[in-house]
């Protein structure tokens, strides 16, 4: 009888062997699974602090040489949203701003930053990009304005230009300021635009490194020049 039992016994574990094999490798699986997205989120969480920290240097740096107030945000869920500084101010006796809007170009994931200042001249408006689709792209802004030329084959060839105002522009912007507006959007992602007094110039990307730091603190200086020269200073 107790043979019986024993042999009895001895199939029930062995048929159970199976089954409780197949729980201890799914197990495995499940600790493996919660591992790695622990290791992913703090590789990511790693990633946007380190990137924060570069864009934040850039800041202070643009900050402290124009001399502006700079904002630093808190970051959002545990630093997993990076939150954009921003410097504002006056500079050159003009109120001034340089940001990243929460929105890209067209309400779409496009990431750019953003230069304003403010213009005395709420009628006059224009936007100039680079030829090319992107160029085309951003034009969509300009509210299907026509194409103003120069008369100079190699601007317009480079340089896309809408304006509600031709007479205007042409006054304002001469030879010497057309060359410069070449040396500053010619291949580039950029857009400069006078929209509601407010002149602006906006470029794909984030101010992480030192030579972009450059390129907007250039941009911050024709930008306020153009400004002068809308107002006719």
């Amino acid at each position: 009888m107790d043979s019986l039992q024993s042999n009895v016994l001895g199939e029930n574990t062995l048929a159970l062997r199976p089954a409780l094999t197949i729980s201890v490798i799914m197990l495995l699986e499940i600790c493996f699974i919660v591992v790695l997205a622990i290791g992913v989120a703090a590789l990511f969480w790693f990633m946007v602090r380190q990137s924060s920290e570069k864009i934040v240097r850039q800041y202070r740096q643009i900050a402290q040489q124009l001399q502006l107030d700079l904002t630093e945000p808190t970051p959002q869920l545990a630093g997993f949203i990076r939150a954009e500084p921003f410097v504002h101010g006056v500079y050159r006796q003009r109120e001034i701003s340089i940001s990243v809007p929460g929105k890209g170009l067209q309400n779409t994931r496009q990431i750019e930053t953003i230069i304003k200042v403010k213009v005395d001249d709420e009628s006059f408006t224009w936007q100039i990009t680079a030829t090319g689709l992107l160029g085309g792209f951003r034009q969509r802004d300009s509210g299907s304005k026509q194409r103003w030329l120069s008369g100079d084959s190699l601007f317009d060839a480079a340089i896309d230009v809408r304006t509600n105002d031709d007479v205007q522009f042409a006054r304002i912007f001469h030879s010497d300021r057309l060359a410069l507006l070449t040396k500053a959007l010619k291949g580039s992602k950029a857009t400069i635009a006078l929209r509601g007094g407010v002149l602006s110039f906006a470029e794909f990307g984030l101010i992480a490194e030192d030579a972009k730091r450059e390129r907007f603190l250039e941009m911050a200086e024709l930008i306020c020049d153009v400004a002068e020269a809308v107002e006719g200073r």
